[in-house]
């Protein structure tokens, strides 16, 4: 079986995802900022529960010779991680990856719960990349609270997840120790004892509070976000409900005496505005197979006013910079042919360089084909062009552990 090393917190794009190569291009500028969470990186009691099993299955088997040691604890996690999702559903937490196979297993009366690698057990379809040992494992790491493939509790991991042993107690400790290593069959009434103890020690407030400082603080390293958590205490504060993304930029720049961040924060505005404008014109086309470019062409004349893109923005160290720097000044001389040229040229060295074909391509120079159909895109209005998001930056889960840990109230 394969499984994804630390340093692979998500699965890379593959040929039916981000058909422009625009991942690069925000993670590039998101990271100035925010250095350690990822996309899907927002819940605090998931980081509680990735930590303490990453300590348990570290301690059980240490004795392992080294080469035999990797896989052993791999293992041991994903078992405790099928028995913490199912103490968690029971504690009425909802925040648990998996959660459609723990539920359905909980509520088939014929079933018993069993832990291991088996499809029957795991509760993903590749929980080792889409769990907690996959995708929480890289902002762990880069927070410095674990390191090495192992997933080895750093001293500012153990404090934490001491403190979780210590809301749970020892009798409950050794109890699921040896449930999830067990090769028995539970019931939900064998589990259920030790739910709500589980879930009070993985939500206790010193842990959540320990948990809320490191994640937002980041590594030490990353002065930015030091700066951002500063601020960003302030901003929770206030009296603001209604939290965009949009808002938190600019209330975080408001108050920053740090000309970096609130440059770091500008240069992330402008470089959306231009990807929104290139997403725009190409999800479009996917709608548009077998219409002629003309078609397409008179369709987009005069519809936009593109005065609200930036007129220079630094993408040297981008991939693909340079094409997109001509899509940004084809749009500002609302030079239709030439943007769409363009942006069907980038889609066509993205996808040939997976291995590939392009998604939408012109034929005998004057009709569309599209490969990869979008049956809703439309065209967005003016007003959506210069305010939506397509990408989040990793502001938004920067956002949600914040309004999380700091009860700040936010409609996000």
């Amino acid at each position: 079986m394969a499984f994804l090393t630390l340093l692979d917190d998500r699965a890379k794009p593959k040929g039916s995802r981000d058909p422009l190569g625009f991942e690069m291009v925000w993670t590039h500028f998101g990271r100035r900022v925010i250095g350690n969470l990822t996309t899907i990186t927002s819940s605090l009691g998931n980081f509680a529960t990735a930590l303490l099993g990453f300590k348990w299955c570290n301690e059980l088997n240490a004795h392992y010779p080294e080469h035999d040691r990797y896989l052993k604890i791999q293992e041991a996690f994903l078992r405790y991680e099928q028995l913490a999702g199912y103490l968690r559903f029971l504690g009425r937490d909802s925040e648990i990856m998996g959660i459609t196979r723990v539920r359905k297993r909980l509520e088939d009366p014929n079933r018993a719960i069993t832990f291991g690698l088996g499809a029957e057990q795991l509760i993903l379809s590749d929980q080792a990349s889409y769990g907690l040992w996959g995708l929480y494992s890289t902002a762990l790491r880069d927070t410095g609270l674990v390191e090495g493939e192992e997933r080895q509790l750093t001293a500012q991991g153990h404090a934490i997840s001491e403190q979780i042993e210590k809301k749970l107690g020892q009798v409950n400790r050794e109890a699921l120790l040896e449930i999830f290593t067990s090769n028995a069959r539970f019931g939900d009434d064998e589990l259920e004892p030790y739910a709500r103890a589980f879930v009070r020690a993985i939500d206790a407030k010193p842990v959540r509070e320990a948990l809320r400082d490191a994640l937002l603080r980041g590594n030490p390293r990353h002065e930015l976000q030091a700066e951002l958590w500063d601020i960003t205490q302030a901003v929770a504060r206030s009296n603001i409900r209604n939290m965009s993304l949009e808002r938190f930029i600019n209330e975080v720049r408001k108050r920053t005496k740090v000309d970096r961040l609130a440059d770091c924060l500008t240069d992330i505005e402008r470089v959306e505005r231009l990807l929104v404008a290139t997403n725009n014109v190409f999800h479009y086309c996917r709608r548009k197979d077998g219409e002629t470019v003309s078609t397409i062409l008179q369709e987009l004349k005069d519809r936009y006013r593109y005065d609200h893109l930036p007129r220079e923005l630094d993408l040297s160290l981008v991939p693909r910079g340079e094409a997109l720097t001509e899509i940004l000044d084809a749009l500002h001389q609302d030079d239709q042919p030439r943007v769409l040229e363009c942006i069907l040229q980038l889609n066509r060295a993205v996808m040939e360089q997976r291995g590939g074909a392009p998604w939408v391509e012109v034929e005998d120079g004057r009709t569309l084909r599209v490969k990869v159909p979008s049956e809703t895109a439309e065209l967005k209005n003016q007003a959506e062009l210069e305010n939506a998001w397509d990408y989040d930056y990793f502001i938004d889960s920067y956002m949600r552990v914040a309004n999380d840990g700091l009860e700040a109230g936010w409609k996000l």
